[in-house]
Formats: C-alpha cells, sequence, structure tokens
C-alpha cells in the first residue's frame, strides 16, 4: 500500500468530487483529505515501482517510449511554496499508480446527471493509450490544500489527445449521487498561455462545500504531458497557472 494512503486510512471521502477525477485529483485528494473534513483519501492501491516494463508496454502499444519513469520522476517538482513531499514519488505504468486506480474505483457506485458528464472532471489522462506509460507522481500538503503532478510520458498523437478534450455541453453544472446523497458541481475551463506547447485549465466546485474547490493544469510538450491539482479551500486559478509554470519549467530542464 502506498505510504500516503496507509497514513491517510480512515479519512472521511470528498463528497465526492475524489470519483470524477483522475491520476493527479486523486493524488491531491488524499494528501488533502489527511486533516481535512471536507475531503479524503478514496481507496487505495499497490506500490508502483520504476520499472523497465512501462516502457516495454508501451512499445508493445505501438507508442514510442520517450522517457521512462525512473527519468519523469526526476523530473517532478521537489518543493511547493517550501514544502517537501508528502510521500516518496511514485512512479512505473501510468495505470498501476496507486492515484490513478484511486481515480477508477472511486467511480465505482457513483451516479452522475446528466451521465454525460461522467469524464468532464478527468485532467486529460483518461485514454487507454496511457495505460501503459512510463509515469510519476508526486503529493505535498501546502497549507490547507492538497497539491500534486503527475508526468506521463506520450508521443505527440497521445500527448494532442490529452489536451484535445473539451467540457461536454450542459456540464457547467452537474449533479453526482453516492451512497444515497446527492452534491451539485460546477465546472468550468480555462485557456492558459505561456506553459509548455499547449496548456488548459479546469476548475471543479461542490456547491456548500469550501474544501471541494480543485484547480488543474494539464499541459503537453516534447514527449510528455503533465498536469499538477490544487485541492482545497485555497485553490486557485492564479495559484494552478504558477504551480503549472514551475512544473514545466522543471520538467523542460530534465527532459532534454
Amino acid at each position: 500500500m502506498s505510504e500516503r494512503y496507509r497514513r491517510c486510512r480512515g479519512a472521511r471521502p470528498v463528497p465526492h468530487a475524489a470519483a470524477l477525477l483522475a491520476a493527479a485529483g486523486a493524488a491531491a485528494v488524499a494528501v488533502a483529505g489527511c486533516s481535512s473534513s471536507g475531503a479524503g483519501a478514496a481507496g487505495s492501491g499497490a506500490a508502483a515501482s520504476a520499472s523497465t516494463t512501462s516502457s516495454a508496454g508501451m512499445a508493445a502499444a505501438g507508442i514510442p517510449a520517450s522517457f521512462t519513469a525512473a527519468q519523469l520522476r526526476g523530473a517532478l517538482l521537489t518543493k511547493v511554496n517550501g514544502q517537501q513531499p508528502a510521500a516518496t514519488p511514485e512512479a512505473g505504468a501510468f495505470s498501476k499508480l496507486p492515484d490513478a486506480q484511486t481515480g477508477k474505483q472511486s467511480m465505482r457506485g457513483v451516479t452522475v446527471t446528466p451521465a454525460s458528464c461522467a469524464q468532464a472532471t478527468v485532467t486529460g489522462f483518461n485514454s487507454a493509450a496511457f495505460a501503459n506509460a512510463p509515469a510519476s507522481v508526486v503529493t505535498f500538503r501546502v497549507g490547507q490544500d492538497g497539491v500534486s503532478e503527475v508526468i506521463v510520458a506520450t508521443s505527440p498523437t497521445t500527448a494532442a489527445e490529452a489536451l484535445a478534450t473539451e467540457l461536454p455541453p450542459g456540464c457547467a453544472h452537474y449533479r453526482a449521487t453516492v451512497a444515497g446523497r446527492t452534491f451539485t458541481y460546477s465546472v468550468k475551463e480555462v485557456p492558459v498561455s505561456g506553459v509548455a506547447q499547449q496548456a488548459r485549465a479546469l476548475n471543479v466546485k461542490a456547491e456548500g462545500y469550501a474544501g471541494v474547490n480543485m484547480w488543474s493544469v494539464v499541459f503537453r510538450a516534447n514527449g510528455y504531458v503533465g498536469a499538477v491539482t490544487i485541492l482545497g479551500p485555497d485553490a486557485s486559478e492564479q495559484g494552478a497557472k504558477v504551480l503549472a509554470a514551475d512544473a514545466y519549467a522543471r520538467a523542460a530542464e530534465s527532459l532534454h
């Protein structure tokens, strides 16, 4: 079991943004949930290892393995606002990372209305093409917020796909029902300029829950895509954009 999930076991689940986030969001939820009554870890997963099998799996899927998981781990942010990572960064095949598995597990038992909005808040890594891709993720605790970064090695085509998905029509507001309770969310996309080759931001808020406020920025560059996520009462558009710029600068310096 991942170190951060072991620490956060027993925390109360998010109502229920966690169920609708991909790996970056799930990681931020896990960290935010350790000491926040409004957010909690949404499950557990087996720890991933930075082995070469992820590169082999990517080649088998017809995707050039531009970087190994170990290289991606070395390209992650090492501090956010002076804070060290909340747990050791994890690396391996994307679908095997604990946070990716948590995102999938959390969707079970959740009913979204309208149904077309079920994928409205994923961070861009929901394509099957990412399953065996080398990846790495790191989480931080900054004040009341959970912060995470994920980097995934991709081909140019797959990277473009990660940024191509737009918010479905009619999904600016939707409802999610879990365990007999229904929560209302608002979602918006914001263009981002000056970060990597292309980037976009996504904001998700739960009505009546100040702690369920997520800002995520997805970006693509040469041979990889990345996403940073801030979840908590102090999450903001500007904060997410600055974090994304820092993450890209760090990755670009390391992955060249």
